[in-house]
């Protein structure tokens, strides 16, 4: 038999009739002479509205509250954020009736906000998760959620306003093509790939591979990724283009991880070669297996690309 509060919950998530009677509640516009004023039951229910759609993910709007700002944080298919995130950074800026500057940071808690506005006008600033990986804090992006973030508000009218976090995926490229070797194009951890025309172990030159080949590079996770999921090994393909200026393409969008790196060259003729690999702090030597681990951008504070030369044996 279900218990009291399955019974309370079922109607919110069961059927989309019920799902619209709720929200109907919710709605129902207040006196005008309450405007801008919540008393003690409503601010219960905004509470208990903002609790409940947090567990629920997107599955339900929230309802604008006046001269208030409200949110939530969550990844892009609207589970709840994981990992070892230290803090959000939100900022919402604006002038209140009486000529004021103000600027608020709202505390985030259990993934989401609710801040007080003064009247006035109101738009957002970029947002931020700051999150643990080993024993570095890494500050990235917070994708906002729609196109008025940015755009001024009025208070009166309650601003709600929603981010993801994107640990992966192609970024605002602001029209230009997805480049896979231009890491600010990606939200994910980007490798460097770049063929030695000059092997400094041997004191030669490599053998060139042939028009065609195909180039299998195997990274074999060390560690959970930054949003604390477990990882499978992942198989990145690219082609070799031995007469472009840019032979083959880098590894982009990975999981931000520590890794194991091999690779192999698969030949037109259907033989193959390993490829060997320099990484950071192996010159003059090719190994047959390279670490990549996640390191800061000093600039940023994001991550470092980090660059891995290779040759075929």
């Amino acid at each position: 038999m279900m218990n009291p509060i399955q019974r309370q919950i079922t109607p919110i998530t069961s059927t989309g009739v019920h799902r619209d009677r709720v929200l109907r509640v919710v709605r129902r516009p207040c006196d005008v002479s309450t405007r801008g004023r919540i008393g003690p039951a409503r601010l219960w229910v905004v509470v208990l509205w903002l609790a409940l759609a947090g567990s629920l993910g997107w599955a339900a709007e929230l309802t604008p509250l006046a001269n208030h700002a409200i949110g939530r944080i969550r990844f892009e298919g609207g589970q709840p954020i994981t990992g070892d995130v230290q803090d959000y950074v939100i900022t919402i800026s604006g002038i209140t009736e009486v000529g004021a500057n103000v600027t608020y940071t709202p505390l985030v808690r259990n993934g989401a906000f609710k801040q007080k506005l003064a009247p006035g006008q109101y738009r957002f600033g970029a947002g931020k998760i700051r999150v643990k990986f080993g024993e570095i804090i890494y500050t990235l992006d917070l994708v906002p959620v729609g196109s008025d973030w940015n755009k001024t508000q009025d208070a009166a009218d309650g601003i709600v306003q929603d981010f993801v976090w994107k640990p992966t995926g192609l970024r605002d490229t602001f029209g230009a093509k997805p480049d896979p070797n231009n890491a600010t194009h990606w939200y994910g951890l980007s490798i460097g790939m770049r063929f030695q025309t000059w092997r400094s172990d041997t004191n030669k030159a490599p053998t060139v591979l042939p028009e065609g080949t195909k180039l299998v590079f195997t990274l074999k996770p060390t560690s959970k990724s930054i949003d604390g999921r477990e990882l499978q090994p992942i198989v990145v393909e690219r082609e070799w283009r031995p007469k472009a200026t840019t032979p083959n393409d880098d590894i982009n969008d990975l999981p931000t991880a520590n890794y194991e790196l091999t690779g192999l060259a698969n030949l037109p003729d259907g033989t193959s070669r390993p490829i060997l690999l320099q990484g950071k702090g192996v010159y003059p030597k090719f190994l047959a297996t390279g670490l990549v681990t996640v390191e800061p951008d000093g600039v940023s504070g994001g991550r470092w690309k980090q660059p891995f030369g290779w040759v075929t044996d």
